[in-house]
């Protein structure tokens, strides 16, 4: 009979557990670091994606806005401000939206000196660039300086094909420095740029540009010459519009030629039922301007 040797007497089996080895100090200092770290996300890692261009429509809203308040130098000092940060990689910098603004506000502030100096720096080899507009704002504030040659040399280079930017002749383009001719009433270089870029300037035959002629002889020492536009416009098959009879009666009016501008007024009605066109009716501005001159015929009286 076999012996049963008690449980509590029974060898226990070899452990399978090891004793821990040592940790080399290299394995402590990590072990350390890594415990020490507080829970939570890591580090995300670096992106080597570039950042998106700067959304730069705030400055040139910003911009608008001065002008209207006709502080330049602020909107030069905010304009140098943005080209810092974008030195320093901290977004802002320029366009050439945001520097025809610019370009703009130098115009209507009356700095056309800021404004060809702007114009130089944009079309060089660090600037933001050139286009149209660029042209058309400088054009405009030649016009407005008084700086006609200049003007006529750009619009010349325009039309070679020679200028930076590549810019295409078009009435867009002419308008600007023709109403500045015509805001100064220099009637004889207004009448020379349409003769010399008569071709462009019909384009699409508006009879917006003879309105603007129109305005020009107003500002004159000879407010009839507007009878000669009004003849030209019905010579390119055009009609005149309502703008055309009241610059028209305006002038009538302020040569002292009543009847004729009752005249007008009657020619105005007549084509409005005829045509069936009620935009051409008489309105407010054109009864407004023969009021005004009756008023003063009965206060002369």
């Amino acid at each position: 009979m076999m012996l049963m040797r008690p449980r509590f007497l029974s060898p226990s089996p070899p452990s399978s557990r090891r004793e821990p080895r040592p940790r080399t100090l290299s394995e402590a200092s990590r072990v350390s670091s890594s415990s020490a770290r507080p829970p939570g996300p890591g580090p995300r890692p670096s992106s080597n994606k570039q950042r998106p261009p700067p959304n730069l429509r705030r400055l040139t809203a910003r911009i608008v806005d001065l002008t209207r308040r006709r502080q330049l130098a602020q909107i030069m000092a905010e304009v140098e401000a943005s080209k810092r940060r974008a030195r320093s990689g901290r977004g802002g910098g320029v366009n050439i939206i945001v520097m025809n603004a610019v370009l703009e506000a130098c115009v209507s502030c009356g700095d056309v000196d800021l404004a060809v100096q702007l114009f130089d720096e944009m079309r060089g080899p660090m600037g933001c660039g050139v286009d149209g507009v660029s042209y058309g704002i400088l054009l405009k504030g030649l016009g407005i300086a008084r700086r006609i040659d200049e003007a006529f040399e750009i619009l010349e280079s325009v039309e070679k094909d020679t200028s930076d930017g590549s810019p295409r002749l078009s009435p867009h383009l002419i308008c600007g420095f023709l109403n500045a001719l015509i805001e100064a009433g220099d009637m004889r270089r207004a009448n020379a740029l349409v003769a010399r870029f008569r071709q462009v300037l019909y384009e699409g035959q508006s009879v917006l540009l003879y309105n603007l002629l129109m305005k020009g002889y107003m500002k004159s020492n000879f407010p009839l010459g507007a009878l000669t536009v009004k003849d030209e416009i019905l010579r390119q098959g055009l009609k005149p519009d309502r703008l055309t009879y009241n610059t028209i009666i305006f002038a009538c009016v302020k040569s002292a030629q009543i009847e004729k501008a009752f005249q007008f007024l009657e020619d105005m009605k007549d084509e409005a039922k005829r045509d069936d066109n009620p935009e051409l009716l008489p309105d407010a501005v054109t009864y407004t301007t023969l009021l005004k001159e009756i008023a003063k015929i009965f206060i002369q009286f």
